[in-house]
C-alpha cells in the first residue's frame, strides 16, 4: 500500500501562498495530496485541485489534522492589518493562532515538518548582507508582525521540524511592487525611487518564492533558516531605473517628506529599508533552479503580466 503524504498550505489565497500552491500542484508527486487554507474571496477554479478548506487562521477545526494528517505544513498565512494598532491587534490574534497550532501539530502521531513563512524585514538596516544566523532586528510592518512570529521562530521542541523562510523583496504583479513602483508610474508618468536610491534590494519573483519555500521542504535540513534570494543585491535606483526602461518612462527621486505625508512613517521605513541578505547553505541554494534568474527577466515578466491584468 503506498503512503500518502499531505502537504498543507496555510495561507493558500494569498500573494505566496498562491505560488507556492501552484508550484506544489506542477510538482507534486504521485502519493501526495495538497489541502489548502484560505480565508479570502478567490478563485475556487485554482484550488479545485487541492483539499480546500475555507477557515481562518484562528479559527480552525483541528479535527481536519487527524483527517489529512501532514507530512509538511507550509504557513504562509499572516493576520495583517492597515495601521499600527490594527498591525498590534492582529500580532497577538496570530501569537495565540500560532501557539494553538504548535500544541495541535505536536499531538500528532507523527509531527510533520513546518515551513514558516517570515521575511527579511526582521533583520532591519544592515551594513554587510545579512545571513540566517544575524541577529533579528525588525523594522517597519515587522515590528508588530514579529509578536506572532516568536512561537515558530523560537521553538526549541523535539517533536516538530520547523524551518523558518525568510523572503526579500518579493516582485510580482501585485503587492509592493504595483502599489509603490507601477501604479504612481502610471498616474504620474514616472517610475519612482525613494529617498536617494542607494538602499540595497535582494529579490526574488513570487513564483520562485513557492519554487524556494518547496525546496526548503524537499532539500533543506531539520530545524534550518533560509533566507529567499535570487541575485546579489542591486541599488533601488537601479532597480527603478530597470522598471522605467521597460515601461518606456523616466524615474522620480521621491523624498522622504513626500512618502511620510502620504503613506506614513512606516512605509517610508520599508522603502527606504537597506536590508541585503545571503544565505549559508550555498549548496542548497545552488541546488535550485529559479524561473526568474536575473533582473531583466523578472521585470519583464511582471510588467507583461500587469499589462494584461490591467489591460494596458
Amino acid at each position: 500500500m503506498i503512503h500518502t503524504n499531505h502537504l498543507w498550505v496555510l495561507g493558500a489565497s494569498g500573494y505566496v501562498g498562491g505560488a507556492l500552491t501552484r508550484s506544489l500542484l506542477f510538482t507534486k508527486l504521485p502519493n501526495e495530496v495538497i489541502t489548502t487554507l484560505g480565508h479570502r474571496n478567490f478563485s475556487f477554479e485554482k484550488l479545485e485541485k487541492t483539499n480546500l478548506l475555507v477557515g481562518r487562521l484562528e479559527q480552525f477545526d483541528f479535527s481536519w489534522l487527524r483527517i489529512f494528517p501532514p507530512s509538511v505544513v507550509f504557513h504562509c498565512a499572516r493576520l495583517a492589518g492597515s495601521t499600527t494598532a490594527k498591525r498590534g491587534k492582529a500580532s497577538q490574534k496570530g501569537l495565540r493562532a500560532n501557539n494553538e497550532w504548535i500544541s495541535s501539530l505536536e499531538k500528532l502521531q507523527s509531527p510533520p515538518i513546518v515551513v514558516y513563512c517570515s521575511g527579511t524585514l526582521m533583520y532591519g538596516n544592515q551594513v554587510a548582507s545579512a545571513d540566517e544566523d544575524t541577529p533579528l532586528n525588525p523594522i517597519a510592518y515587522a515590528r508588530q508582525y514579529v509578536q506572532a512570529e516568536k512561537p515558530w521562530v523560537d521553538y526549541r521542541g523535539v517533536k516538530l521540524d520547523v524551518r523558518v523562510a525568510r523572503p526579500a523583496w518579493i516582485i510580482g504583479p501585485d503587492s509592493w511592487f504595483l502599489h509603490f513602483f507601477v501604479k504612481p508610474a502610471l498616474q504620474y508618468g514616472f517610475v519612482p525611487f525613494y529617498g536617494d536610491g542607494s538602499q540595497r534590494m535582494s529579490l526574488l519573483h513570487v513564483e520562485d518564492c513557492g519554487g524556494l519555500l518547496q525546496h526548503i521542504y524537499r532539500n533543506g535540513s531539520r530545524n534550518e533558516n533560509y533566507n529567499l534570494f535570487i541575485f546579489d543585491p542591486i541599488t533601488q535606483k537601479h532597480f527603478s531605473e530597470v522598471v522605467a526602461k521597460h515601461l518606456g518612462l523616466p524615474t522620480r527621486q521621491i523624498s522622504e517628506s513626500e512618502v511620510v505625508n502620504k503613506y506614513g512613517k512606516t512605509v517610508w521605513e520599508a522603502l527606504s529599508s537597506d536590508i541585503p541578505v545571503t544565505t549559508k547553505h550555498k549548496d542548497w541554494f545552488e541546488s535550485y533552479t529559479p524561473q526568474y534568474a536575473n533582473l531583466e527577466d523578472m521585470i519583464c515578466a511582471v510588467v507583461n503580466d500587469i499589462r494584461l491584468n490591467f489591460r494596458l
